[in-house]
C-alpha cells in the first residue's frame, strides 16, 4: 500500500505570523500607553507613571518581535525574501507594496524606540517631534497585515485588527482629542471626523481588496507562487 506524503507546514511561516500579529498588537498597546502618557491620565488604581514605564517596556518588547517577525520571514523559503528585502521598502519581488508598508513600519518603529533612548542626547522638543511619527507607523502596519497577511479571512483576524483600530481610535478622539487646547476644537473636530472616515475607508478596502478573489495575484504575489487554479 502507497504511502500518501503530504507536505507539513513550515514552522517559519507559523512563527512570522505569530510574531506578526503580536507585534501590532504590542504596537497597539503602545500607542494607546503613550496617548495615556502624553494626556497625563490616571486614576485610583491607575497611577500617572504606570503609562510611561510600561509604554518604555512595551515599545522595546515591540522591537523584540519585529526582530523575529523579520527573520523568521527572511529565513521562510516560500516567499524567497533576503535581507536587502526587509531593510529597503517596496524593493520586493513579493507583494512590494504591502511588504514595503512592513518595511516603513518596523523601521519607523525601531527609529522611535531608538530616540527614546537618546532623548537626554536630542532634547525634548525634537524626541516630540518625531514621536509625532507613531500615530503613521501603526496605521501603516495596519495595512501591512491586510496586504500581505494569510490569516486575513480568519474572523479572528478580522476581530482582533479592527479592536486594535477601535483602540486606538477611541483613545485619540476621546483622550487625545478631547483633552486638547478648548480653544483648538474646530480643528479637534475636523481631525476626529478624518480619523472616523478613515476607519471606514479601511473597512471599504478591506471588504473590496484583501477579501476578494484573485487578491493574491494582484497584491503582487509572483505567478511561481500561487497555487494551480487560483486567481
Amino acid at each position: 500500500m502507497g504511502l500518501i506524503l503530504v507536505a507539513a507546514p513550515n514552522p517559519l511561516w507559523y512563527a512570522s505570523r505569530g510574531t506578526g500579529v503580536v507585534s501590532l498588537l504590542l504596537l497597539t498597546v503602545s500607542v494607546v500607553l503613550g496617548i495615556g502618557t502624553t494626556v497625563r491620565w490616571q486614576s485610583i488604581i491607575w497611577p500617572r507613571y504606570f503609562n510611561s514605564t510600561l509604554h518604555r517596556n512595551v515599545s522595546l518588547m515591540v522591537v523584540c518581535f519585529l526582530l523575529v517577525h523579520i527573520g523568521a520571514t527572511i529565513l521562510d523559503p516560500f516567499a524567497r525574501l533576503g535581507l536587502g528585502d526587509a531593510l529597503v521598502p517596496f524593493a520586493s519581488s513579493y507583494r512590494p507594496l504591502w511588504l514595503g508598508l512592513g518595511v516603513v513600519a518596523a523601521e519607523t518603529t525601531v527609529a522611535l524606540v531608538l530616540t527614546s533612548a537618546l532623548q537626554p542626547l536630542i532634547g525634548y522638543r525634537l524626541w516630540r517631534w518625531l514621536h509625532w511619527l507613531s500615530y503613521g507607523a501603526w496605521p501603516i502596519a495596519v495595512l501591512h497585515g491586510f496586504g500581505t497577511g494569510s490569516d486575513v479571512h480568519a474572523p479572528w483576524f478580522l476581530w482582533l485588527n479592527f479592536g486594535c483600530v477601535g483602540a486606538v481610535w477611541i483613545a485619540f478622539v476621546f483622550w487625545r482629542l478631547s483633552l486638547s487646547s478648548p480653544g483648538a476644537r474646530p480643528l479637534r473636530l475636523a481631525v476626529a471626523a478624518a480619523a472616523t472616515i478613515s476607519i471606514v475607508g479601511l473597512a471599504f478596502w478591506i471588504i473590496n481588496g484583501p477579501l476578494q478573489p484573485g487578491w493574491a495575484r494582484f497584491a503582487g504575489t509572483p505567478p511561481s507562487l500561487l497555487k494551480p487554479g487560483q486567481p
